[in-house]
């Protein structure tokens, strides 16, 4: 009878302690992601520096970066479990890249405005392209872009893998978590909604890439 008693215990508070130690294992998966994005980002600033202040492309994040950023484990997210992924982490198109939908990159460090408020880069889906921008301007109205296929020409690249969200820095240096706040982001990251005109109207998310990745 001790013994079931006992057992029982045990088992309350292993229910108890359990979902507990998955968040601060969530936790600490996240933090370490954006400690990787921090190295990332001293190494996109050094390029910047020893090449005039001119910009990485977006589309050659790794290979441009490897000389300030050599150690291959700070590419990849502990919580990515593609084992042939490269890099899960993407650089704004908004810095060094091509124009798109009206917006003109930068092509210099010295010419980002605000760059407190200028994302660099962020987590994205590891079978995704290097170049972050899940944007569409049509008819002078802001959208998400429609996932493409096949995922590997995937220009969205958007994840949700950190409790619904995704770590992000900043052109001063800065990094920061961001939370999804819309359920329809999550839905549409997900490929559980499919139409991003449906997710695009009235969401804070699509607000706030927009304030980021424009210029």
């Amino acid at each position: 009878m001790e013994l079931l008693v006992v057992v029982s215990i045990i088992a309350l508070m292993t229910t108890i302690t359990l979902p507990a130690l998955t968040r601060a294992q969530r936790n600490g998966e996240g933090i370490h992601c954006l400690a990787n994005e921090h190295q990332l980002q001293l190494a996109w600033l050094q390029y910047a520096v020893d090449c005039d202040d001119r910009l990485c492309d977006p589309n050659a994040l790794r290979s441009r970066l490897r000389r300030y950023a050599p150690n291959d484990e700070i590419y990849i997210c502990k919580t990515v479990q593609d084992e042939n992924a490269t890099s899960s982490y993407g650089l704004s198109n908004t810095m060094g890249g091509k124009a798109r939908d009206t917006v003109t990159p930068y092509d210099k460090l010295h010419r980002v405005s605000q760059p407190s408020r200028r994302m660099v880069l962020a987590d994205i889906e590891a079978e995704s392209q290097s170049c972050f921008w899940p944007l569409l301007r049509h008819d002078e109205t802001w959208g998400w872009r429609p996932w493409p296929w096949p995922p590997s020409a995937n220009l969205q690249t958007m994840t949700a893998r950190h409790n619904n969200g995704c770590n992000i820095t900043f052109a001063d240096g800065h990094g920061a978590y961001r939370g999804w706040k819309d359920r329809r982001t999550v839905k549409l990251i997900r490929g559980l909604l499919v139409d991003p005109n449906v997710v695009s109207h009235d969401n804070v998310d699509l607000e706030f890439a927009i304030d980021v990745l424009t210029n």
